[in-house]
């Protein structure tokens, strides 16, 4: 299916910041938007490769992107398209910020109602209160973000031979994540473990922590629930069988979405997908 090119986008509305300082490029866009995440995968629309482009004309951008399928719901894509235009809005110089859907059985309301500044609930006023609270659909995918790094971490630990006790004792603290080389130490009363690979997902798992509002003090718990609850004695296990139910269904979910993505766009995906400095080719 080919891209709609001729949709007309509205004109600026008052609620568009002033224009500031500074020449807007590409590269910037593309960097404010890299933190935007699909709410139901938890991964990067700019990494997916939903974005289809960047248009920079002065001070006026626009964002164009696309989903797996013509019937994505409706609130998870106007959830993305919001995050989109609230960081591309963000890079200094920015005047006016526009987000275009393609190739979306609701592309139009989308499109319109979020160019407009209105709310779910506003663009489309047939849909149910629970079905238009897009910050309790936001706060419901962060926690399943949260509890599937936190079971890929869990399970780290216990390979590298910490048990129940010794977890249950870790304190926000005593992990260590370091990116780059992808590696995690943890901090044990034995000495320091070292995880080989485990980086990126810690480093995942402590920001999902600070963005739910879980306690930030270095000395607060490491693992706990969604809501901040250390574990109970002796329910580490019951804990993995939930969590393991969440990772999974999001695995699952992020394997099918990739391939009708890419069955959809003749193989494009995270491939093609606008490269970051650094990145393997």
């Amino acid at each position: 299916m080919q891209p709609d090119r001729s949709l007309v986008m509205p004109a600026p509305t008052a609620a568009e910041p002033e224009t500031r300082d500074g020449h807007v490029t590409e590269a910037q866009i593309y960097e404010a938007i890299a933190g935007v995440l699909d709410p139901e995968l938890d991964e990067p629309l700019v990494k997916l490769g939903f974005i289809d482009r960047v248009e920079v004309n002065g001070p006026d951008v626009t964002v164009v992107f696309k989903l797996p399928t013509y019937w994505c719901a409706p609130n998870f894509a106007y959830l993305m398209a919001s995050d989109l235009r609230a960081q591309a809005r963000q890079v200094p110089g920015v005047r006016s910020a526009r987000i275009v859907l393609l190739d979306h059985c609701a592309e139009e309301e989308i499109s319109a109602g979020i160019n407009a500044g209105r709310s779910f609930g506003e663009a489309f006023e047939a849909e149910t209160p629970e079905d238009a609270d897009l910050e309790e659909l936001r706060r419901t995918f962060l926690r399943k973000g949260f509890l599937m790094r936190q079971d890929a971490l869990l399970r780290r630990m216990l390979k590298a031979g910490l048990d129940e006790a010794a977890i249950a004792a870790l304190r926000v603290a005593d992990l260590v994540a370091d990116e780059s080389s992808d590696q995690a130490f943890v901090a044990t009363p034995g000495g320091v473990i070292r995880l080989e690979g485990a980086g990126r997902g810690a480093s995942g798992y402590l920001r999902k922590r600070q963005t739910l509002g879980l306690a930030p003090a270095e000395d607060a718990p490491l693992i706990t629930d969604d809501t901040g609850q250390p574990l109970a004695p002796g329910g580490l296990q019951d804990f993995l069988r939930r969590s393991r139910s969440v990772r999974l269904n999001i695995m699952f979910n992020t394997a099918m979405c990739k391939s009708l993505f890419r069955t959809r766009y003749q193989d494009a995906g995270a491939e093609e997908a606008h490269r970051e400095e650094g990145d393997d080719v």
